[in-house]
């Protein structure tokens, strides 16, 4: 089993030491049938990844307004012609379990469809408190992770993810990109998720193998960059991604959604962050537009947009902005 591991990273000497348990989890969950690559993408030309090359078989460097989406796209098109079983996306303050690819070799070998997508289950970075399993959508067009093991998802979280190699290079051959472009940072998973559901994948979720992830170590949980990007790629998914007449049938859901948005925006920011996300909307519209079009061009006749949805209206256990 050959497993292609993407990391990104800024590479600061305050990441080299999360990024190094990182890869030291990755490299002590080897099992003597697999053989691990590891590639560290970043936007930091100024990375201090030298002090820890030897762990490392490959950097891929990108400009330095790439955003966590750019490096990634990079890193794939950088290694999609070495073939591989599966890809390894994840963030460099995540750290996988010893026995994670033993128990996926078991998924491997007793699994006899196909799994283009397997989620791990991931937990906070210490205690037992969970992070993220699987990302639940709601027809407001909200997303957020699981927190716990028995909540329908639909969607994966890109802090610990696997992806087939066969299916990673379908998806790259069919858009050009592995994580859409404009959204440059955060809910690029749940984009990826929706269109990967949308062309047949399989999203499988397998709570053995295991994850502990720092949220929100690079920008904070609540800053104003982490909130801004998220408020607005929200809106984006749903334009890029959404039937019309899915579009239609929850409109009233949608507009409820975003006044509450605007108003959180108003009293835990400022008065300037709303009509900020409406003003860059507004200027990339026709690039959203066109991502829209190539997006919904490629979903199946049979692929039934409602069922990505959660069940419940809005679930409030552990509800974050």
């Amino acid at each position: 089993m050959i497993i292609t591991c993407i990391i990104a990273s800024s590479g600061t000497p305050r990441v080299i030491p999360v990024l190094t348990r990182c890869i030291t989890s990755i490299y002590g969950a080897k099992t003597r049938t697999t053989t691990i690559r590891v590639v560290v993408t970043t936007n930091n030309s100024n990375h201090t990844l030298a002090s820890i090359k030897t762990l490392i078989h490959k950097i891929v460097v990108s400009p330095d307004n790439a955003g966590f989406v750019g490096i990634n796209n990079k890193a794939i098109l950088k290694t999609i012609q070495k073939k591989c079983d599966y890809y390894l996306i994840i963030n460099d303050d995540a750290w996988i379990s010893k026995n994670f690819f033993v128990n996926l070799e078991k998924i491997i070998r007793t699994k006899s469809d196909y799994r283009e997508i397997i989620i791990p289950l991931v937990y906070e970075s210490e205690g037992k408190k969970i992070d993220s399993f699987g990302v639940e959508y709601f027809r407001t067009g909200y997303a957020k992770n699981a927190f716990s093991k028995t909540i329908f998802t639909s969607l994966a979280s890109m802090s610990c993810l696997l992806i087939q190699y066969s299916f990673m290079k379908k998806m790259v051959n069919l858009y050009g990109y592995f994580l859409n472009p404009v959204l440059v940072w955060y809910l690029e998973d749940v984009e990826f998720s929706i269109r990967a559901a949308a062309v047949g994948a399989t999203l499988y979720k397998n709570s053995s193998l295991v994850a502990r992830h720092m949220r929100t170590f690079t920008w904070g949980r609540k800053s104003y960059m982490v909130m801004y990007y998220s408020f607005r790629n929200l809106i984006w998914t749903v334009c890029i991604t959404w039937p019309q007449k899915i579009l239609i049938k929850q409109a009233f859901r949608l507009l409820a959604w975003q006044t509450l948005v605007s108003i959180y925006c108003l009293i835990k920011y400022n008065p300037f962050m709303y009509p900020k996300i409406v003003w860059e909307t507004m200027l990339n519209w026709k690039k959203l537009r066109q991502y829209r079009y190539q997006t919904l061009q490629t979903y199946r006749p049979s692929f039934q947009f409602e069922s990505l949805f959660s069940r419940l209206e809005m679930r409030h256990d552990r509800l974050t902005f």
